[in-house]
């Protein structure tokens, strides 16, 4: 997983509780215990506090927000000149999905036309939680396959899983490899966190590393060996200021990954390359 956290954060949740207040609030149920608002703008922590809320609810009382789920996302994932799901997506600019770092997940809009966006998961499901269909910290855009196929209807919740906004993976689980031979490579992907794990379950994500992303770690192997560090200062010394600004260019270059943290969501399998990158003593 990697963390969402662009730097604009607070304004993109203003405009989104904004623009779709006023889209629910006509048969919004007089009896919720929280305002239009609050849900739209709940942050993680929250979203459990009213979805464990909802719990309680009779089927008779929860059936009141299926319209928010039905017509009022279904309305939100449509291409149209009013916000909708591509204006979220395009503000967050998350590049590469944060469930897997596999698939890239860029927003394409060119002048009126919509062209591309990722798919728009729920953290918390919307057919269990209609209440949360258009919370702003329940839709993470991420990968077709990491949300339809790996995903599907599992239940999310923060108490047994990583969520986007607040928790960081990089921190929390880390590539290895075990070389026996450079065409026997094996990955491990190493957490001591159950949350983490769980998502690292989910996602089958140490199984698809290893099935489809070996060659990559050999790439990384034989690069080490093409690039001592004597040779990374000479380009440097050489470079600097014309083809690098710094040495993290010159290993992007080399790793063909994003290194710094901020940045990883810009390319897929950047998590990876940087993981291994540093067993390898790259950086």
């Amino acid at each position: 997983m990697i963390q969402i956290r662009p730097t604009n954060l607070l304004a993109i949740l203003k405009q989104h509780s904004d623009q779709l207040k006023k889209k629910i609030e006509a048969n919004f149920p007089k009896t919720c215990k929280y305002s239009i608002q609050k849900l739209l703008e709940a942050n993680p922590q929250q979203l459990d506090e009213i979805a464990q809320w909802f719990d309680t609810l009779s089927s008779g009382e929860q059936v009141k927000y299926k319209y928010i789920s039905e017509s009022g996302y279904t309305n939100f994932a449509k291409k149209k000149k009013e916000y909708n799901a591509y204006d979220l997506a395009k503000k967050l600019n998350i590049k590469s999905c944060p469930y897997c770092n596999r698939n890239y997940t860029f927003t394409v809009v060119a002048g009126d036309e919509e062209i591309l966006r990722p798919d728009i998961d729920h953290y918390y499901d919307k057919d269990t939680y209609p209440i949360l269909a258009l919370s702003f910290y329940n839709l993470i855009p991420s990968c077709i396959e990491c949300n339809r196929t790996l995903k599907g209807t599992t239940h999310f919740n923060v108490k047994e899983f990583l969520h986007p906004y607040q928790d960081d993976f990089n921190t929390q689980a880390k590539f290895s490899h075990t070389l026996k031979s450079l065409d026997k490579i094996e990955i491990e992907l190493k957490t001591n966190d159950k949350r983490t794990q769980n998502l690292i379950d989910t996602f089958k994500l140490e199984k698809i590393y290893n099935d489809g992303y070996k060659d990559i770690v050999q790439e990384l192997i034989q690069k080490r060996e093409i690039y001592p560090d004597s040779y990374i200062d000479d380009l440097l010394q050489k470079y600097e200021g014309v083809l690098f600004n710094n040495r993290e260019d010159i290993l992007r270059l080399i790793t063909c990954g994003y290194i710094n943290d901020k940045d990883m969501h810009k390319r897929p399998l950047s998590k990876l390359i940087k993981d291994i990158s540093e067993e390898l003593e790259f950086l």
